[in-house]
C-alpha cells in the first residue's frame, strides 16, 4: 500500500492492485484473491517474434526466467528477465511503482535492457480501465458508470484525459490523465487508445488482448466511448546490451486545467 494521504495505490506481488484518490476509484478492480487480475498494466512486445508479456506476472501469466518482487517502505519493485526468440535473446525488466509525496500521481519507471546479440524493436503499451467514481457504484452498475466518462488525447503531450461528466447541477467533475514518456532510446511511433472493445477484442481478456496480435499501432479512438480505458504505446528500437527508461505517470485534479 502506498499513499500521500489523498491518492493511494495498492499492488500485489503478482502486479495486480487499484488506484484510489479520496473516496474515488481511479482505475477497475475487483476482490479476487485467485485470478488477481485486475489493476494498471504494462505489456512488451518483441516486433519480430511477435511474442509478449507483462512488467509483472499479470496479466499476460507468461512464466519468465527470472521473477523478483520487493517492497519496501516507499516504493513497489518487479523485476523480471524474459528470453525471447529462438536465438537466446532475453529482455530484462526493472519496474519501480511510486506516489508522489506533494501531488495525487502515481509513477510507474520501467528500465528495459536488450540482453541479446541484435538489434531489437518492441512495443511498450501501457493499459487502465477507467472509473473516477465511487467504488462501490462501479462494481454494481459498471456500464451505467461508463457513460459518463469522457476521454481526449494530447498529440503533443503524449497523454490521455478522462473526464467525468457531471449528472446534477452541484455535481463535481474531477479529470485524471495519463502519460508515457520514454528516455535514452530510438522512439518510432506514439500511438493511443480510449476503447476498450477496440483494444482488448471480443470473446478475449486483458491476458491476450488483440491489441498485442494485430496492427503495430493503436486506433486512436476517443470522446464518449462506451467503455473507456487509456493505453498508449510506444515503439522503442534497442541496440545489444542497450536500455530505455519509460515513465508511465497517472494522477488526478479537481479540474481540468489542474
Amino acid at each position: 500500500l502506498l499513499s500521500n494521504g489523498r491518492y493511494q495505490v495498492m499492488v500485489t506481488n503478482a502486479g495486480g492492485g487499484y488506484s484510489r484518490w479520496k473516496d474515488l476509484a481511479v482505475t477497475r478492480w475487483r476482490e479476487d484473491g485467485t485470478c488477481d487480475n485486475w489493476g494498471s498494466f504494462c505489456y512488451i512486445r518483441d516486433v519480430e517474434s511477435g511474442a509478449f508479456w507483462s512488467t509483472g506476472y499479470q496479466p499476460t501469466l507468461k512464466r519468465p526466467q527470472t521473477y523478483e518482487t520487493i517492497f519496501s517502505e516507499g516504493r513497489a519493485e518487479f523485476r523480471r528477465r524474459d528470453s525471447v526468440g529462438a536465438n537466446n535473446g532475453a529482455f530484462e525488466t526493472h519496474t519501480e511503482i511510486v506516489v508522489s509525496p506533494e501531488d495525487d500521481i502515481e509513477l510507474r519507471r520501467v528500465h528495459i535492457t536488450n540482453r541479446s546479440p541484435q538489434r531489437r524493436t518492441i512495443d511498450v503499451t501501457s493499459y487502465a480501465e477507467v472509473v473516477i467514481a465511487p467504488a462501490v457504484a462501479d462494481t454494481l452498475h459498471p456500464a451505467f458508470s461508463n457513460l459518463f466518462v469522457q476521454t481526449e488525447i494530447l498529440q503533443d503531450r503524449h497523454a490521455i484525459i478522462c473526464t467525468r461528466r457531471p449528472r446534477s447541477q452541484g455535481e463535481e467533475s474531477p479529470s485524471m490523465f495519463h502519460l508515457m514518456v520514454a528516455h535514452g532510446a530510438e522512439i518510432g511511433e506514439v500511438s493511443f487508445e480510449t476503447d476498450r472493445l477496440r483494444f482488448i477484442g471480443r470473446t478475449r481478456s486483458a491476458m491476450a488482448p488483440l491489441a498485442l496480435s494485430g496492427k503495430a499501432s493503436l486506433s486512436g479512438a476517443c470522446g464518449s466511448v462506451l467503455d473507456p480505458i487509456a493505453a498508449i504505446r510506444y515503439c522503442i528500437t534497442l541496440a545489444p546490451d542497450q536500455s530505455v527508461m519509460i515513465d508511465m505517470v497517472t494522477g488526478v485534479g479537481e479540474t481540468r486545467e489542474s
